[in-house]
């Protein structure tokens, strides 16, 4: 696609911390709630008010630098960044211009099961603006997102490719997670992606003019705005012009990026130390306290989880994107060992009913005693699909009666003896002779319909795997 070029990307990640309260104010950090709902004075500049620091938002800025090898300024020091817009309702945000928290690092990653190394060049800690809202003609704004603690993390101009660039986001998605500074979720917008990208000829040292592309919400739109503009600058260079120092969005209609602003006439933001807040100095026990107790990490993580539990790789992949499967399925394997059963039913049925009533794990009644028992049961073919929805059904809305329980509660009892069994299908077989000729040339549908009378005559209760094993016997019987 561009063999004249060499492409050159840096990215910029804002993340947003899972604070209790916001980052120089104590109105709440709650997503989702209803628009202008979470604001109070502080966070909207009135005359004699005061910002205080937030000191979890200090340790999880902490956590994140020192998960990403940075150096970690112990100065903690904040500036203003002045400029007058709809959703900044001061009129200026405070952030950390000249002396951020953390500074250079790096982050393994692999691309193509190729190593690469994600350099960075610095680590900030800064206020969110309010969210605006396009509605017809007007533009609506929220400002429950202003004030929110944010950690902007800039790389290095070191990208390539789409991939180098999505795997990148992927594994620092990851890693923030599992660091539970943010929930990092980019539907939501506690993690928004700004790529700046210039292309430069094979033969120059110059980089090209940078363009950058604003507020990109997913991986898949990552990789749509990056083809595109390369192939928009590409364009623009064969036909020897220049490309414009600009801003830029994607569009996700055309899956084309679209001019925002110009950059040509650099703004003058007026940045100055924020009078308001003196510069802290950080213990450093504390701050080697605290990258001492980081949680553990992703790399580690896999390690321990491929060691322990004997997973497929990528099982462990799909516990590690999610937290809360990752906890659960820790806690019931300590009391039913048996890792992959439990796997299964969490990706399976419990995830589908998650699903299907728009819930977490997290907002459900699940606990791992009651998940334990619902395994084993299934595990030891003590009830059947069927019987173990009932069964999931019920502890996904109350845990105050266990599966074992409940069985007896709901009248569940699996029908696993064979004799009995038998007895039951020699009945079937002889009203429906029929079915056993169908059966020489189509024993998946004949298999269907006697394990369909079964399931009548036992009100769905039968042990199929069982049943199943002497329909076989019986038919093999008749020829």
């Amino acid at each position: 696609m561009n063999n004249k070029y060499n492409v050159v990307m840096g990215i910029e990640i804002h993340c947003e911390l899972k604070t209790k309260t916001k980052c120089f104010s104590n109105a709440a950090n709650t997503f989702g709630q209803k628009p202008n709902s979470q604001v109070n004075a502080i966070d909207c500049g009135y005359p004699g008010t005061l910002p205080t620091v937030n000191q979890a938002v200090i340790v999880m800025a902490i956590q994140t630098c020192t998960a990403l090898k940075m150096n970690i300024d112990s100065l903690l020091r904040f500036d203003r960044k002045s400029y007058f817009y709809p959703d900044l309702p001061k009129g200026y945000q405070i952030t950390q211009f000249f002396h951020p928290i953390g500074t250079n690092g790096e982050l393994p990653i692999i691309v193509n099961e190729q190593p690469f190394i994600v350099s960075f060049e610095r680590l900030h800690i800064e206020e969110d603006t309010a969210k605006q809202i396009h509605s017809n003609k007007k533009t609506l704004l929220d400002y429950n997102r202003a004030g929110i603690p944010l950690l902007e993390i800039v790389t290095k101009p070191i990208f390539s490719t789409s991939e180098q660039v999505v795997t990148y986001v992927n594994t620092l998605r990851q890693l923030l997670i599992h660091l539970q500074v943010s929930d990092a979720k980019m539907n939501e917008g506690s993690l928004r992606c700004d790529i700046n990208i210039s292309l430069k000829r094979h033969d120059s040292n110059t980089l090209g003019t940078k363009v950058e592309i604003k507020n990109l919400n997913s991986t898949h739109n990552i990789i749509l705005a990056i083809n595109d503009e390369i192939i928009r600058q590409t364009n623009i260079l064969n036909n020897k012009q220049k490309v414009n120092a600009e801003t830029r969005r994607f569009d996700e209609k055309t899956n084309k990026t679209v001019t925002m602003r110009n950059k040509e006439n650099k703004i003058d933001y007026k940045y100055f130390p924020e009078p308001n807040i003196f510069p802290i100095q950080l213990d450093d026990k504390w701050i080697k306290m605290i990258a001492k107790n980081l949680p553990e990490l992703p790399k580690q993580l896999r390690e321990r989880l491929e060691k322990q539990y004997n997973l497929p790789q990528k099982d462990i992949n799909l516990l590690i994107d999610k937290l809360e499967m990752l906890t659960i399925f820790e806690q019931t394997v300590s009391i039913n060992q048996l890792p992959l059963p439990t796997f299964n039913y969490l990706v399976g049925p419990v995830q589908a009913y998650c699903n299907a009533n728009n819930i977490t794990i997290n907002n459900s009644q699940l606990t791992a005693n009651n998940l334990a028992q619902l395994v084993n049961l299934v595990y030891h073919q003590k009830i059947n699909d069927k019987q173990s929805k009932q069964l999931l059904n019920a502890i996904m809305v109350n845990n105050e009666k266990s599966p074992t329980e409940l069985i007896k509660t709901l009248g569940i009892m699996l029908v696993n003896d064979s004799n009995d069994l038998e007895q039951i299908l020699i009945t079937i077989l002889k009203a429906n002779e029929n079915m056993i000729t169908v059966y020489q040339n189509n024993p998946e549908k004949a298999t269907k319909f006697f394990m369909g009378q079964l399931m009548k005559v036992t009100k769905g209760q039968a042990n199929p795997q069982l049943a199943t094993e002497i329909l076989k016997k019986l038919i093999g019987n008749y020829r």
